[in-house]
């Protein structure tokens, strides 16, 4: 078990600094800091990946029929997140934190959200990769099929390609400030593929690339790829993000595994923690953000972003403990 605990700590570290994004983007810092802090938010890139080393990894352990993937995947991922749904709606009839609409609700609780621009943000819109992560869940056993049929390289190629074309055909119908255009997960396939591809080797115990390269390699690595990434964005706007995905991941990434690979014994266990209850930190934190502003809308802003980031990790716990009794309950 010792070789996933780099996988945990990626989890809580991308966690960790999508909350801290989003947080300080709430606060509207001046420049350059509000370019800075998008570093927080290529996570979600991580994220992506480790969703498809977990799901395909499970899948070669233990291949389950695709009714029982799809239920097993629906009550520990769609449960919670529509749960969390209903709580700001219920919240929002008392404090204005969101707008209710039973047009947005049913979104969420029917999936038709994942297809509308105009309810993709409602009852808070970090929710989007909910819709796309669920994407993925349904399409899974039609992308093991494809694994399938063709070798390692070949598989990966594809899914870079697809990737590449949907960026393409976003950016030729100029859609790429819409959410549920440049958000769609064939965005993300290559990234989702790269983690199964991973996840295969790992689990037929080939040796993981993490343990062969120096500390340098990460670092430097990281800040090149990084550096890319955002110069891509910064000249490139909206079209320089669609097309920047792989240097966001590699360069966040690498500094991810960097900060690791220091082995600070309290970072890493913080972060070890996040990743525990990564899932729960995701649903919760823009709801507490927005219920504390509502709440204290006469306290300065920073200090509601403050109490907020000391509040989201122990509801978290709270809420993950939770889930947990419930997928006891139901066997999962």
């Amino acid at each position: 078990m010792k070789r996933f605990e780099l996988v945990d700590f990626l989890k809580g570290f991308s966690i960790f600094t999508i909350v801290i994004f989003h947080y300080c983007q709430y606060l509207k810092p001046p420049s350059p800091f509000d370019k800075l802090i998008y570093f927080g938010g290529t996570g979600i890139h991580l994220f992506v990946l480790l969703s498809g080393f977990g799901l395909y990894y499970s899948y070669l352990r233990k291949p389950l029929t695709y009714p029982a993937f799809l239920k097993k995947r629906f009550v520990k991922v769609y449960t919670p997140y529509i749960v969390v749904v209903f709580m700001s709606a219920l919240i929002s009839l008392f404090i204005p934190v969101y707008n209710n609409s039973l047009y947005a609700l049913g979104g969420h609780v029917f999936l038709y959200k994942m297809f509308d621009e105009s309810i993709v943000g409602s009852y808070g819109y970090p929710l989007w990769f909910i819709s796309m992560i669920l994407q993925f869940y349904l399409l899974f056993y039609i992308i093991i099929w494809v694994r399938k049929q063709l070798d390692e390289k070949k598989f990966l190629v594809v899914g870079i390609l697809i990737s590449f074309g949907w960026a393409a055909i976003v950016f030729l119908f100029d859609k790429g400030n819409k959410r549920v255009w440049n958000s769609f997960f064939l965005q993300y396939l290559w990234e989702f593929v790269l983690g199964m591809v991973l996840a295969e080797r790992i689990f037929n115990d080939k040796r993981i690339v993490e343990n062969e390269r120096s500390q340098m390699f990460y670092l430097i690595g990281g800040i090149i790829n990084y550096s890319i990434c955002a110069l891509l964005a910064l000249k490139g706007g909206t079209t320089g993000k669609l097309f920047n995905d792989f240097f966001a991941l590699i360069g966040y990434s690498f500094i991810a595994i960097f900060i690791y690979n220091i082995k600070l014994k309290p970072i890493n266990n913080l972060f070890l923690s996040i990743g525990k209850i990564s899932f729960s930190v995701y649903l919760l934190h823009f709801l507490v953000l927005l219920f504390l502003t509502r709440l204290l809308s006469e306290i300065n802003l920073v200090y509601i972003v403050i109490i907020s980031l000391i509040l989201v990790f122990p509801l978290s716990v709270i809420y993950q403990k939770g889930i947990d009794k419930f997928l006891k309950v139901v066997g999962l």
